[in-house]
């Protein structure tokens, strides 16, 4: 908007109003910021494709050393086959750091078939090795992967070797893509090789050497584990044990491996009677008096300076509101009302006011005769209770001598209580033929009583120290499902 001012002697000249110069500035604002994010999005763009060429570079640079080496070399330091070749290493290119990970197997070329169904017998037609670059951007992890294939020289022949096969299934038997599966061994040179699980769930390894002992770890993130075990002194009849690898055969195992699940467990002891009352010895559970005080161990009407008393009189109890309530149960009182007086107990909620007659029949009247049935007061409706007494004196002066609320509460949460969890899978057996548990989980409880696992599928049965359960809202032993939310509220007492 522009706006005419005229100054004498002068032609009317146009002028900027404070509107138009925040618009301007707005407008040049959101362009600037707009060529900005062009400009960070070029420079993001053209770092990534500098550092996706340099670990191209560094891939290339690592397939051309394999590729120069004699076919009997390529392979890696504790693989299968074994070379000199390390399975990772770190190299820095313009302060960028890259991971290498070099991995080497044979092949088993389908041409002339696979495993049993080899016409040759031969399932080590090949070597296959597979490069993989990572590195780290401001856009996140990054990795580039090459693959090649190495022949050897003349026709395709035996290694002399057996072959691994690692089978990874879930809790249902499905196979398992994706998992790491770790091969170790004491041979010469030493084996220790990782690489996955294809998506029928299957590692092949052949050219293995001839040897005992080799260990299979089977792992993924999420999931649980399994593994060989070592036959010792302790563990002598491990199951599964260490696989062994024969020349021209197929060694086969099967690993189960699923997603973990949650197991909170919370530990209470049990609902247990309580009770308020109150014996006068002092006003500090009375209030509301009017015309009423407390002495000598009573509750009774103020004397009026005259030799008479202030008639009517009232108090009402402190409201009672127990921790963990379950149920109201009763209410009684001692009472005192020589001839020409009245005493009266109510029963009232926390605030003071009276509970209807269609909960505590009679209440409107009063009780002078006990105990009280308050069975049917609900405690979500009155989670605080009150009792009021009403007094009407003569020439002499009534009185409430004691009275009582009962209820129940609990559970009461337990803290710091140790326990034990123990699966039903076994993964051996000592000498004298007792069992050998996987999963034994010794832990207490926190300050608020609960404790939250992880764990595989199993059953496990549980042992609290020092105590006996008497319920668990889910029955024992504990049924795990794979992937599942489990809460487990057990009731303990000693």
């Amino acid at each position: 908007m522009f706006l005419l001012k005229r100054t004498r002697g002068l032609p009317a000249q146009a002028g900027m109003t404070l509107i138009d110069v925040l618009v301007g500035t707005a407008v040049a604002l959101m362009i600037f910021l707009a060529v900005y994010g062009l400009l960070r999005a070029s420079a993001q763009i053209s770092t990534l494709a500098t550092e996706t060429a340099a670990a191209t570079a560094i891939a290339n640079s690592q397939m051309e050393y394999i590729r120069s080496l004699p076919y009997d070399s390529v392979g890696t330091v504790g693989g299968i086959p074994a070379g000199s070749i390390p399975q990772t290493s770190t190299t820095v290119e313009d302060n960028i750091s890259y991971g290498v990970r070099t991995f080497i197997d044979y092949y088993d070329d389908p041409a002339d078939g696979t495993g049993a169904s080899d016409t040759n017998g031969i399932t080590t037609d090949y070597k296959r090795a597979k490069v993989t670059v990572s590195f780290t951007t401001s856009t996140g992890a990054r990795q580039v992967s090459l693959v090649t294939d190495i022949v050897p020289p003349g026709i395709e022949s035996t290694t002399g070797g057996g072959t691994l096969k690692a089978t990874i299934v879930n809790a249902s038997g499905a196979p398992v893509a994706g998992a790491a599966v770790r091969v170790s061994a004491s041979t010469t040179p030493l084996v220790d090789v990782t690489t996955y699980s294809d998506a029928t769930g299957v590692v092949y390894l052949p050219g293995a050497m001839p040897a005992t002992g080799y260990h299979v770890l089977v792992t993924k993130s999420g999931y649980s584990f399994a593994q060989t075990y070592d036959r010792d002194s302790t563990n002598q009849n491990p199951n599964p044990g260490h696989l062994t690898v024969v020349k021209n055969t197929t060694t086969s195992g099967t690993f189960a491996i699923d997603v973990l699940a949650s197991l909170l467990v919370r530990t209470f002891s049990p609902i247990a009677p309580g009770a308020f009352s109150d014996s006068f010895n002092d006003a500090s559970k009375v209030t509301a008096l009017v015309n009423a005080g407390v002495s000598g161990g009573t509750l009774t009407n103020t004397p009026n300076g005259a030799g008479g008393y202030l008639s009517p009189a009232s108090a009402r109890s402190t409201a009672v509101s127990p921790a963990y309530l379950s149920t109201w149960t009763s209410a009684s009182a001692t009472l005192s009302a020589p001839a020409g007086t009245s005493a009266l107990v109510h029963i009232a909620d926390g605030s003071g006011n009276l509970l209807p007659d269609a909960v505590v029949p009679g209440n409107s009247t009063g009780f002078s005769t006990f105990p009280i049935d308050l069975s049917g007061v609900a405690t979500s409706t009155y989670p605080s209770l009150s009792l009021v007494a009403n007094l009407s004196a003569g020439a002499a002066a009534p009185a409430v001598l004691d009275w009582t609320l009962a209820y129940t509460a609990g559970p009461v949460p337990l803290p710091n209580i140790s326990f034990t969890l123990t699966g039903a899978k076994t993964i051996g057996s000592t000498g004298s033929g007792s069992n050998i548990y996987k999963t034994v989980v010794s832990t207490t409880t926190d300050a608020t009583g609960a404790r939250a696992l992880s764990l595989e599928w199993d059953a496990y049965g549980i042992m609290v120290s020092g105590y006996t359960i008497q319920s668990s809202s889910i029955p024992t032993p504990f049924q795990i499902q794979p992937g599942t939310a489990n809460e487990a509220d057990i009731i303990l007492s000693p």
